[in-house]
Parts: structure tokens; sequence; C-alpha cells
């Protein structure tokens, strides 16, 4: 063998220099923020606290988990909250820390679905079918209605314990008051049947709207019989000791500055107690802040985050001005 052919490989197009337009492509994305800038505020996003509302929701998935398909007895929960409370971030931290077993496939002991605004059993079946990797997700209504025993079974053949519903509120949408408790929709139709024949648990999570769901589905919402909250925080010591815990867990950058209890207050008046407004802006100011080569988190850099994360033409009076 030649000193050629026995050389390491480095021949492929995608390592030919950049063409004019795609060099200043790439240079755009890198102008407001430096690659390590980015990689530094992903460890900011990735940041969990165990707050006691999150804590208590936490507990009633690990509860709802250990029961699914051990009993025959249905267990569901409501979880309500306005968006951005963190109703979604505490499913993803459940399903990313469950541990490996041989009772369930891998990643399939947790399964995640959004309902849109116009739901249907079709819909459902094709989605499912596609997270289980069925090979023929597709085809007609008919056809997905009558592949609902397809999923049951792989459900089953899975071991999937769990079934989480996020914005399931949408599942009341077509319900008028004229018939709440006349007819029940074929999605809750769906779900019912799903929870009878896989004894999985069900989590519906989704806004207030689902504190109607007895009126509307009667023999469904007897089936997710819990109810937990997730709500912003008020302006009180659990934001503060929210506040603390978040800048202890930070290793990859100095955000210190949130423990102060002045400085937490105006981070409540900056995010009303949202935690998704929190995020976007820590991580905002972060990258600011590291691009400008501070060792810290200052005022300014809050400042300029809310101005990049709500706009130049916000109706929100910036509290760090």
């Amino acid at each position: 063998m030649n000193a050629k052919s026995s050389s390491n490989f480095s021949d492929s197009m995608a390592l030919d220099a950049l063409d004019p337009a795609e060099s200043e492509m790439h240079a755009r994305r890198l102008t407001m923020y430096s690659v390590n800038a980015l990689r530094v505020a992903a460890g900011i996003e990735k940041i969990y606290v165990n707050h006691t509302a999150f804590a208590a929701g936490l507990r009633s998935l690990d509860r709802l988990f250990q029961l699914g398909t051990e009993l025959s007895t249905p267990n569901g929960i409501r979880l309500i909250g306005p968006p951005g409370s963190g109703k979604t971030v505490l499913f993803q931290f459940f399903r990313d820390s469950l541990p490996r077993s041989s009772l369930f496939a891998n990643s399939m002991g947790a399964i995640g679905l959004r309902v849109p605004k116009r739901p249907s059993s079709g819909l459902f079946v094709r989605e499912l079918l596609r997270q289980l990797r069925y090979p023929f997700a597709g085809g007609s209504y008919k056809q997905l209605y009558e592949r609902r025993h397809l999923v049951f079974e792989a459900l089953r053949s899975n071991g999937t314990r769990l079934v989480w519903l996020d914005e399931a509120h949408h599942l009341l949408n077509k319900h008028s008051t004229k018939v709440l408790e006349l007819e029940e929709h074929e999605s809750i139709e769906f779900f019912r049947e799903l929870m009878d024949e896989c004894r999985v648990s069900l989590v519906l999570a989704g806004s207030s709207e689902l504190d109607n769901l007895k009126s509307v589905a009667p023999h469904f919402c007897s089936r997710v019989a819990g109810r937990e909250t997730l709500d912003p925080f008020a302006a009180d010591v659990n934001w503060l000791g929210f506040l603390r815990a978040f800048a202890g867990q930070s290793v990859v950058f100095n955000v210190g500055l949130i423990a102060d209890n002045a400085f937490g207050t105006l981070l409540h008046m900056a995010t009303n107690g949202n935690l998704r407004t929190f995020k976007q802006l820590i991580v905002e100011a972060v990258l600011v802040a590291h691009d400008k080569a501070d060792l810290a988190l200052k005022r300014e850099s809050f400042q300029q985050a809310f101005g990049l994360v709500f706009g130049q033409g916000s109706l929100r009076s910036n509290p760090f001005a």
C-alpha cells in the first residue's frame, strides 16, 4: 500500500472552502454571538430547579409510571398551568431521567404527544405508530382508525407505561354547551380505550380548560382523577428560593447576581414569575455577558438582553434600564 492510500482520509466536498455567498451567510450567523457563548448558554438552558410544584408533579409522574401496566385500575392526572409554567419541561426531565429497564423498550417507557387544535383519533394513531417505529404509519382516516389495535399491541409489546398529552385542553375544543352531556369526542374515546386496553397511565397537560373535562366526558374524567398545578411564581420567598437554587446549579457561568433579593424583585417584574420567560432572559443575558468578556452577569447584561428578547417595539418597560 503506497503512502497516499495509507494516509488519513481527508478529501471530501464537505471540507471544501465555503463559496462567497455561504461564507457571508456563515459570518452573519456568528455576528451576534460566538460559538463559545452558545455553548455556555446551552449549559444554562439545561438547568432544572426542583421547586415545590415541580417536585409534586414529578412525584405524580413517578407514581403513575410505576402503576402503569401493573394494575387494571386506570390511573391518570390533569396537570394544569398557563403557557411557560414548565409543564413540558417537567415531562422532558422525567423522561430523560428514566432508568434503563428490561420491562420497557429504550425510550418507549413514556411517550409524549402534542394535541392539535383540531384533534382526531386518526392523527393520534399515526403519531403513535410513528413514535413506536411502525413501518406504515400513514393512510386514510379509515385505515388509521382501524390500525388503533396495532397501536395498542405496539404499546404493550414495547412496555409503554405512561402517555403524556401536551396542550390536552384541545381535546375539549369541538364540544358546544348543547352537546356536552350527549356525546364524547372520538379522540377522548380513543384515549379511554387506550387506557383500558393497554393499562397505561395518562397525563393531560394543559390550561385550566381541563377543569371542564368532567362535564364534557365524565367517564374519561374518572380515569384521570388526579390534579396537579404549575403556576407562575409569586413575588415571594419561593421565587427568591428558586433564583438562589438556579444560581447554585450554574457551573458554566457566574449568575450569582440573580440570588440577590433586590435584583430578584427586578427579575420578577421582567418575567412575572413565568419560567419560560425567565429562561429566555437569563440565557440571553449570559450570551451578552460572555461575549463582552464579563466574568459574571451584570445588570447591564439583563438590560441589553431584555431589549433583545422582547424587541425594540415591545410595549413592556425595561425594569433593568
